[in-house]
């Protein structure tokens, strides 16, 4: 090894830092994304300095985000459209969050517990029917999905599945799905960001009532006004588990007003 490369980093010694294959270096080297800082025409031989192991880390970071390797090009050249980009990225991290709040609420070992939240604002396709019993609420929703996605498509980063009703008038519930923002048309209403309790019940459909009740003495106790309705979102149900006692319901409650101290 001659002076000029003793400060330098073989390709193997880069690969293995990074947890790649020489053959994922080398491929960035023919798509231009970085070149050898030296090379021994001896041996041929590739070396690499610090900056571009830095540079090779950014890479695989944009690649781990989804980015093709034209994308992370026009970046490094300053010649990409970043917006698009960002809002994919945005969409992604969206994404993520709604997974890591339902894998949380998979592995919980404690017991359900009242969570203090606010519900974001969702544009949602949103159908109002007199409903009764789980049966008719199940196929109520699913018909109600299938009549979004055909007209509008649906929007994955946000909760996607979900039911409100008064709390007065638990017969009739309005069926709402996540639709793309955008989305117009004679159903498609704007929900607002509003404060709301919580408890992710995991369990059978038939036991949200009760789950509901629970919320609302937890208010009275608390000082908390609920705003009328009772919601349903569910993050678990029959399309991955087959036993009622494994489904995710987050039932949440509106509420207005400061929390008792």
């Amino acid at each position: 090894m001659s002076k000029n490369e003793e400060n330098l980093f073989s390709i193997g010694e880069i690969a293995k830092a990074l947890g790649v294959t020489r053959r994922i270096i080398l491929h960035y080297e023919e798509r231009g994304l970085i070149q050898p800082d030296t090379r021994n025409t001896a041996t041929g031989n590739r070396y690499y300095g610090i900056d571009t192991f830095t540079l090779l880390r950014s890479i695989r970071s944009l690649q781990n985000l989804g980015l093709t390797l034209d994308e992370i090009r026009d970046y490094f050249n300053d010649s990409a459209d970043l917006l698009p980009l960002i809002q994919r990225l945005e969409k992604m991290r969206d994404e993520l969050n709604l997974n890591i709040e339902k894998l949380y609420e998979r592995a919980k070992i404690s017991s359900e517990q009242v969570k203090e939240i606010f519900l974001p604002p969702q544009l949602v396709y949103r159908r109002i029917y007199p409903s009764g019993s789980v049966a008719e609420r199940t196929v109520l929703l699913r018909n109600t999905a299938l009549e979004a996605m055909r007209s509008y498509g649906t929007d994955i980063t946000r909760r996607m599945y979900f039911i409100e009703y008064p709390i007065d008038r638990s017969g009739e519930a309005a069926f709402c799905v996540a639709v793309p923002a955008g989305s117009q048309g004679e159903f498609v209403v704007e929900l607002p960001e509003v404060q709301a309790i919580c408890i992710y019940h995991h369990g059978a459909y038939e036991e949200l009532p009760a789950v509901g009740r629970q919320l609302q003495d937890h208010a009275a106790a608390h000082g908390l006004t609920p705003l009328g309705t009772l919601r349903h979102t569910y993050l678990e149900g029959p399309p991955q588990h087959k036993d009622p006692s494994k489904f995710i319901t987050q039932v949440a409650l509106p509420v207005a007003g400061n929390r008792k101290a």
